[in-house]
């Protein structure tokens, strides 16, 4: 574990960056399948910056960075693949739960929509930055993981043509169109 105190980060404007291996993410590995180099690392950094604007408000910001490679089971093809996880967020510090719920609540009754809402975490003396490095890299695993392109497909598949070779169903919509 390594803590740092978020709003002295965000003071001074500077970063904390490194190396972890794989295998200490065991949230993350929690429900994949075993890792074949589970001493693969996971680079990641941490900076804190701030911002103000005329009226004097000023936000904190902590922006998260982090890449891994863990094995992955491509729902299509069911065999093991290296999946690269790239995480990169900013999320802004808040003072309190409080304000942390206000904000949330003033954004969505603005009607702002789940892609336009800034990620908000409370700041802390005490922040566990490879917890916060995880919880960026559980968020950008993939729903359903797959091959670009799956280097075998199982046989029910190959005899079903692979599921590519039927026209789509579209297809003479397309020929509409272009009339």
């Amino acid at each position: 574990m390594q803590f740092v105190d978020s709003l002295e980060l965000v003071r001074l404007g500077q970063g904390i960056s490194g190396q972890t291996p794989l295998s200490q993410f065991v949230r993350l590995l929690d429900g994949l399948p075993a890792q074949p180099q589970p001493d693969s690392p996971v680079t990641w950094s941490v900076r804190g910056s701030a911002s103000g604007d005329a009226a004097g408000e000023h936000e904190r910001w902590l922006h998260v960075r982090a890449h891994a490679a863990p094995t992955l089971v491509c729902q299509r093809c069911m065999q093991p693949f290296v999946c690269t996880l790239e995480a990169d967020t900013s999320l802004q510090l808040v003072a309190s739960e409080a304000e942390l719920e206000a904000l949330d609540a003033r954004d969505e009754a603005s009607g702002l929509d789940d892609q336009d809402m800034v990620e908000r975490i409370v700041a802390s003396r005490r922040l566990d930055v490879l917890a916060l490095v995880e919880d960026e890299l559980i968020l950008s695993l993939p729903y359903v993981p797959k091959h670009d392109v799956c280097p075998s497909l199982p046989d029910a598949l190959k005899a079903d043509g692979g599921g590519d070779s039927r026209p789509s169903p579209f297809a003479v919509l397309e020929k509409l169109k272009k009339h």
